[in-house]
C-alpha cells in the first residue's frame, strides 16, 4: 500500500471522535511527515503539543485565516476564484494546494479552468505546494469507474499546471482509494477512517477481499464504556422512559446509565433491537434514549450491581459491538456515530497488551 512518507493521517474532527490529543500522542512515535486537519484550532493545538511537520487544512480557510494560517505554519486548500484572488492580494499568503473539482461538485475549481488558474499563480511559484482532488463514491463502487474517471481529470490537469512551470505535490487517495486504486497513490494519501481501524464501507472491505489474495485485517481502536449508576425492581406493566413507549410484560431488573445523545449515543438506535455488553452478555435498551441517561435490562445478568463496566462500543468476553452496528441501528453511518462522540469524555490510551475491562 502507501509508503510511510506518503501518508498524511487525517485527525480533523477530534480525530474523527477518538480524541485529538490522544491520537496524536500515538501517532507522533511514527515521527509523521504529514497530518491532515480541519480547523485552525486544530492547527494550533499540534503546535502547541510540538508537531513540527507539514500541516494540511483540508478544510476552507478563509482570508481572515491567512495571516494565522501563515504563523501556523498550515497549509490551506484553494479551490475557488473569490479565494484566490484575496490570496493573490494577501501581504501574507500561506503555501497552496490548489483543490479541482473532477467529479464531486463541492469544492474545486473545474478541471477546463486548469490553464487559467496556473496562468495567474505563475508568479507565486514557490508558494503552490499541491494539487488535488477528492473522490466522490469509491467507497460505494466495486469497480471505481467513476474514481477512474475523476483520477484521469486530476492527471490532465496536472500536466497543464506542469507546462506551465508549476511542479506541485499531486495528491487524491483516501482510504477507499488507498486499499483499492493503486494508481491513485499518487505523492500522498490522506488517510481518513482507515486510520482508526474501520473500513470505509463493506463495499471497500468486500472489493478489496476480490482484488487481494492476502487480506489486510483492520481494527477498530475504539471501545467506548461507560458504568451502571442506578439498579432498580420494576414489575410487570411499569412504563419505562418518556413516552411510556415501552412498558415491562413482567417483573424486571433495569439498569440506568449514565449516556444519552447528549454524549454522542444516536437516539434513533434505541428504537431498534439494540443492546449493550454486562459481563459479556447481551442486555436490551428499552425506552427511549434521553439526554443524558438510558436504561436497560438486566434481568439475565444476576450478578451485576451498580459501577459495573458496561460496553457500549467494543468487545467483553465473546462479544463485539461494533460500530458500525450502532450506527446502523440509527440508520446513519459509523464516520457520523464517532465524531460525534461528545468531546467532553474522558478518552484513555491502552497500550497493547493492556487490561481492556
Amino acid at each position: 500500500l502507501l509508503g510511510k512518507e506518503k501518508v498524511a493521517p487525517v485527525i480533523k474532527s477530534n480525530a474523527y471522535g477518538h480524541g485529538l490529543r490522544e491520537v496524536y500522542e500515538v501517532l507522533k512515535k511514527e515521527r509523521p511527515s504529514w497530518l491532515c486537519v480541519a480547523y485552525l484550532h486544530e492547527a494550533q493545538a499540534l503546535r502547541d503539543w510540538g508537531y513540527e511537520g507539514r500541516l494540511l487544512m483540508v478544510a476552507p480557510v478563509l482570508e481572515d485565516g491567512f495571516a494565522e494560517a501563515c504563523k501556523l505554519r498550515t497549509e490551506i486548500m484553494v479551490g475557488d476564484w473569490n479565494l484566490l484572488e484575496h490570496w493573490l492580494a494577501a501581504e501574507e499568503k500561506p503555501a497552496i494546494h490548489i483543490k479541482l473539482d473532477t467529479g464531486m461538485s463541492r469544492q474545486g475549481f473545474m478541471p477546463a479552468e486548469s490553464a487559467h488558474v496556473a496562468e495567474r499563480l505563475r508568479e507565486h511559484k514557490s508558494q503552490v505546494a499541491g494539487i488535488c482532488t477528492h473522490f466522490a463514491n469509491a467507497e460505494d463502487s466495486p469497480e471505481c469507474l467513476y474514481s477512474k474517471l475523476q483520477l484521469e481529470r486530476l492527471q490532465n490537469a496536472d500536466k497543464v499546471f506542469r507546462q506551465q512551470g508549476l511542479t506541485t505535490l499531486t495528491h487524491a487517495a483516501s482510504s477507499t482509494s488507498s486499499l483499492l486504486l493503486d494508481e491513485s497513490h499518487l505523492g500522498l494519501g490522506r488517510v481518513g477512517i482507515s486510520l482508526y481501524g474501520f473500513w470505509p464501507s463493506a463495499w471497500t472491505k468486500r472489493t478489496y477481499s476480490k482484488l487481494h489474495r492476502e487480506s489486510v485485517e483492520l481494527k477498530p481502536v475504539l471501545s467506548w464504556k461507560t458504568k451502571i449508576v442506578n439498579i432498580k425492581m420494576i414489575s410487570a406493566g411499569t412504563p419505562v422512559g418518556y413516552g411510556c413507549t415501552y412498558r415491562a410484560k413482567k417483573a424486571m431488573r433495569i439498569a440506568v446509565l449514565p449516556v444519552g445523545y447528549n454524549e454522542g449515543y444516536p437516539r434513533l438506535a434505541g428504537m431498534h433491537d439494540s443492546y449493550v455488553l454486562v459481563h459479556g452478555k447481551r442486555c436490551r435498551l428499552i425506552g427511549r434514549i434521553s439526554m443524558n441517561l438510558m436504561t436497560i435490562d438486566i434481568n439475565d445478568v444476576e450478578d451485576s450491581a451498580c459501577g459495573d463496566t458496561v460496553t457500549l462500543i467494543g468487545s467483553d468476553g465473546g462479544e463485539t459491538i461494533r460500530a458500525e452496528t450502532v450506527a446502523d441501528w440509527a440508520k446513519t453511518i459509523h464516520y457520523e456515530l464517532t465524531t460525534k462522540l461528545h468531546p467532553a469524555i474522558p478518552r484513555h490510551i491502552l497500550r497493547q497488551n493492556a487490561n481492556h475491562n
